[in-house]
């Protein structure tokens, strides 16, 4: 059994907000230019394997840092609220880069793979 594609979901689920588009990355570009942006990042550990050492439960962090100019909160509230409704719970941080907005949220939960259901720890 392979363990549910957290990246997949969080890119499609980003890419489902008109505002971010065609602006979505893995890692960071080499140059922010192109404002609203998303830069998203994954870790998971193992949380429980059955018999045969397949991943039951998988819990899994990610980051989204969400960049741009003016107020952030609209497209922010669009992600946590997709995100909450999934199941992952979040923390919050912002800054003020210099007129650029930056807020990196950051999202827990423990994924069943064969359920595809989230859980809190």
């Amino acid at each position: 059994m392979k363990i549910f594609d957290v990246k997949t979901l969080i890119y499609q689920t980003l890419d489902s907000i008109p505002e971010l588009q065609g602006n979505i990355y893995p890692r960071y570009p080499e140059e922010l230019t192109t404002y609203p942006l998303a830069v998203y990042s994954t870790s998971h550990v193992t949380v429980q394997r059955n018999a045969d050492q397949e991943e039951l439960l998988t819990s899994w962090s990610f980051t989204i840092d969400l960049f741009c100019e003016g107020s952030p909160q609209e497209i922010e509230d669009k992600i946590i609220d997709t995100f909450s409704q999934m199941g992952f719970t979040y923390s919050a941080v912002d800054q003020d880069l210099n007129g650029v907005s930056r807020v990196a949220i950051t999202f827990y939960g423990v994924v069943d793979n064969q359920m595809k259901h989230v859980y809190q720890k």
